[in-house]
């Protein structure tokens, strides 16, 4: 009479480590590989809008009174500023890309903020002010007055970008 002492693996379980060990090949590649990573990322994370910071006041002593929302989507940074004034409620006045897409912050008055209404160049009329990192981590400040005459919002350059070359 002969016994088989050796265990031996069915068919089950030979099947059953090889799809594991196939799963953990992919799961490996895909976590290596930063494109495939972002892929699987942005299958499985659902298109998102986040309002990081919020400013109400008014532009000029005259108005409009506003607010202003700094909003991060999936890839960008954009300014939503709605009057308040409006006839039928809050309405959008203006959308505001920013070049830059990641939020940033400074200090205004001793406070660190990431979004301001403030009169920068004392005209009488509050500019928004909205901080960003471009991608290189080099900090931006953006600024935008507001425009009587045409309603939208106008990019202030900074004395360095007005230089003649």
């Amino acid at each position: 009479m002969t016994s088989k002492t050796d265990s031996t693996f069915t068919k089950k379980e030979i099947i059953l480590m090889v799809s594991l060990a196939i799963v953990a090949m992919v799961v490996t590649t895909i976590a290596v590989i930063p494109n495939l990573r972002t892929s699987v990322k942005d299958l499985f994370s659902p298109e998102s809008r986040v309002v990081i910071a919020k400013v109400s006041g008014s532009l000029t002593q005259q108005g409009p009174k506003v607010t202003v929302l700094k909003i991060q989507s999936k890839n960008f940074l954009e300014l939503e500023v709605y009057n308040l004034e409006a006839a039928d409620g809050m309405t959008l006045m203006a959308k505001i890309p920013l070049a830059e897409s990641r939020d940033g912050y400074f200090s205004l008055k001793g406070n660190s903020t990431n979004l301001a209404l403030t009169d920068v160049d004392g005209d009488g009329t509050s500019e928004i002010v909205a901080p960003t990192f471009d991608d290189q981590m080099v900090p931006r400040l953006n600024i935008f007055k507001y425009n009587s005459t045409t309603h939208g919002f106008d990019k202030v350059s900074s004395p360095e970008e007005n230089v003649t070359k």
